[in-house]
């Protein structure tokens, strides 16, 4: 099933067909929402985790990390970009179903997706109850990039994370500004790609 979907994301990329994608995604959760109830199936948790990793694809961080990149504004240039990024308060209702699943992948995927999402303005008052869950994830997901998103949401919304952070954990995400890119020098002129 991600195989039919890796077209709309290959190589981690928003393309036109995202946007559209990732609405069909969110309708197929909410129907499936419906129909399973109080436990997840395993389409979900694929389709989950693929909002997860669009999510973390068009998140704040991200975006910021492209626009070192451009001279002009990067979401005016690059519409499958805002395109996108204008769905996360459906995409959010559509994963947030699945926040308190007893699967703990199920959950961990729809909270994922939904810290990126709730950095949408129009989502701030849904931050203070993805706190509590993102703290949780920290204290047992040993999936470092999952991690790394749970730190940068609490960090941007203000919360201490001292005391969070794991050795191999990165302090910041390589997609925050003032941090230096992966394996480089943080020099804009020499990407590490």
């Amino acid at each position: 099933m991600l195989n039919a979907l890796e077209p709309v994301q290959h190589q981690n990329t928003i393309y036109e067909a995202t946007a559209p994608v990732a609405l069909g995604v969110a309708a197929v959760l909410a129907r499936r929402a419906e129909h399973y109830r109080g436990a997840a199936d395993k389409v979900c948790a694929l389709l989950l985790g693929w909002l997860a990793g669009i999510a973390w694809d068009s998140d704040d961080a991200c975006v910021a990390a492209h626009q070192r990149y451009f001279e002009e504004d990067f979401l005016e240039s690059y519409p499958p970009m805002a395109a996108l990024r204008a769905l996360r308060p459906v995409l959010f209702q559509a994963v947030a179903p699945f926040l308190d699943d007893p699967d703990a992948t199920v959950a961990e995927e729809a909270l994922c997706a939904a810290l990126a999402f709730a950095e949408h303005p129009d989502l701030s008052g849904h931050r203070d109850s993805l706190v509590g869950r993102a703290r949780r994830l920290l204290l047992v997901c040993d999936t470092r990039w999952r991690r790394r998103q749970a730190l940068d949401a609490l960090t941007a919304w203000g919360h201490d994370t001292a005391g969070l952070a794991r050795p191999g954990d990165d302090d910041r995400s390589p997609y925050l500004p003032s941090s230096a890119w992966p394996h480089g020098d943080g020099d804009p002129d020499n990407p590490p790609f």
